[in-house]
């Protein structure tokens, strides 16, 4: 029976069209990907505590080449990425992935410190429409200092997730970042001056088996992170910033 339900629930969501978030990405964002749509329970739990200082920019373009290696199979992708800053850790993402210079995936999400996903949704451009949301339903533990990692601390989040129009079944979820000793910004992209935290965040379903890891450097001078590599049982990946631009 819970079976059925979720699987009504979801055929009752209505599908959202490609064209509209390729042509429309920034209408389309602030419908759907801000704290206005994150559940309140949710948004209490990630906004208590202390805020975290301004970050100091309104919004970051940059590139990235992405080289994977999925069971001995060699991918080289191009990935252009905009962040906007929202305030108080919140961060609006947006990714668009071309395979030999050919745009064919577009990743959209509202994050936290651009580490930890609370809603995302995923459009690949040969379709019609795009996927449904995925977003967290439940917030039972989240650490927003690591909104601003300290180097030797750790920092743990348990939430339960499943698609948007879900109401039942949701999958229960654990991670864990780990920040390493400080290494200069540079390190990650030349043009950036000041320290970067190392992040590695192992993310492990209920039954405590690894899902992921993912690796970050958190850039004190931006107040923000950003993904360098992804590690699963059948995938590994590793991201390296090719340019960057930062409007202020």
């Amino acid at each position: 029976m819970l079976v059925l339900a979720v699987a009504a629930a979801l055929g009752g969501c209505a599908a959202v069209d490609t064209k509209t978030v390729v042509t429309d990405s920034e209408a389309y964002m602030a419908q759907q990907f801000t704290p206005a749509q994150l559940p309140p329970k949710v948004k209490t739990v990630l906004e208590a505590g202390e805020r975290l200082p301004a970050a100091p920019f309104k919004r970051i373009r940059y590139r990235v080449s992405a080289d994977f290696d999925e069971e001995g199979r060699k991918l080289e992708l191009a990935a252009d990425y905009a962040i906007t800053n929202l305030g108080d850790g919140y961060i609006q993402q947006r990714s668009e992935y071309a395979r030999n210079g050919v745009p064919y995936r577009i990743n959209m999400a509202l994050m936290f410190g651009n580490i930890h996903i609370l809603r995302s949704q995923t459009s690949f451009l040969d379709r019609p429409t795009a996927q449904q949301p995925f977003e967290t339903k439940d917030l039972t533990v989240f650490d927003r200092s690591l909104g601003k990692p300290v180097a030797g601390r750790s920092y743990t989040m348990e939430a339960k997730t499943g698609l948007a129009p879900q109401i039942a079944g949701f999958t229960d979820e654990k991670r864990v970042c780990v920040a390493g000793p400080a290494v200069p910004a540079a390190t990650l992209f030349a043009g950036l001056s000041g320290q970067g935290i190392p992040l590695e965040c192992t993310k492990t379903g209920a039954s405590g088996v690894v899902v992921n890891k993912m690796k970050y450097v958190w850039v004190a001078d931006l107040g923000v992170a950003f993904q360098t590599e992804y590690t699963s049982f059948r995938s590994t990946g590793r991201y390296t910033i090719r340019s960057l631009d930062i409007q202020k």
